[in-house]
């Protein structure tokens, strides 16, 4: 009887080898259809190569594959954005109140009138101090009223989200005044009947100027994002909330010490 039982468990063994050669991964024929690759034991992935299965904790996706670089004309050409006249004239208010409007507009004044002190005739011993606020008023004026300004055509491309070239318009009528100013402030003598054509050209170009070089500006921010294939991902990551004991209560240890 004892030889009759190692018997029937060497047959039994020689059928379960012929089984598990037959089926994939060692399982049977209705549960290979059922179970994902690479769910088998650890030995049978070792012997077929299989990978091992990823563990997915909770509700976390699989990250996708990485965003392929676009190309350097694609991004030139879809940072171009067509103008929508009618949508910007209705925000034009709200973008003329932005701060970098503002500031530059400020700036823009102030270096008028700080040129307008410096080159004032005045005494020796103010002299000094005077030189010394006329160049920081030609520093303004240069950035800031030109023209063209491109201190200020800068800010405004890069900080407004929207209808940089009517800011840039407006902003050019106020640079073009300052220079007006400026140049009708001068004795006779220094400019020698060029005042009328010095006044043109800062009309002219500080108006249509500062509105190309606004738009140029706007357009190389969005040139600048559209080359970066990880654009929108810090942003994503920063409004992503946080899970698991992240959101508990920081003073739960302070509360619960007696």
């Amino acid at each position: 009887m004892a030889r009759a039982k190692r018997t029937d468990r060497t047959d039994a063994r020689r059928r379960n080898r012929a089984q598990q050669a037959a089926a994939p991964d060692g399982v049977s024929d209705g549960e290979g259809l059922a179970r994902p690759a690479g769910s088998g034991s650890p030995a049978a992935n070792r012997r077929t190569g299989a990978a091992r299965p990823i563990a997915i904790i909770g509700d976390t996706p699989a990250a996708g594959p990485r965003p392929v670089r676009p190309s350097f004309m694609g991004s030139a050409r879809r940072a171009y954005h067509p103008p929508e006249i009618r949508e910007d004239l209705a925000v034009l208010p709200r973008l003329l109140v932005h701060w970098s409007v503002l500031v530059s507009a400020a700036l823009a004044v102030v270096g008028t009138a700080l040129l307008l002190i410096g080159s004032g005739s005045g005494s020796s011993g103010t002299q000094t101090s005077t030189t010394t606020v006329g160049y920081i008023g030609s520093i303004l004026v240069s950035l800031f009223v030109g023209p063209p300004p491109f201190g200020a055509a800068l800010l405004i491309g890069f900080l407004l989200p929207r209808g940089t070239y009517l800011v840039g318009a407006v902003f050019g009528v106020l640079a073009s005044l300052c220079l007006t100013v400026f140049i009708l402030a001068q004795p006779a003598d220094k400019l020698t009947g060029l005042a009328p054509d010095s006044i043109v050209y800062a009309w002219v170009l500080g108006i249509v100027g500062t509105m190309f070089f606004s738009a140029g500006m706007a357009w190389y921010k969005r040139f600048l994002d559209l080359l970066n294939p990880n654009r929108g991902q810090r942003a994503k990551q920063q409004q992503k909330p946080q899970q698991g004991r992240g959101n508990a209560p920081r003073n739960r240890l302070s509360g619960s010490s007696r």
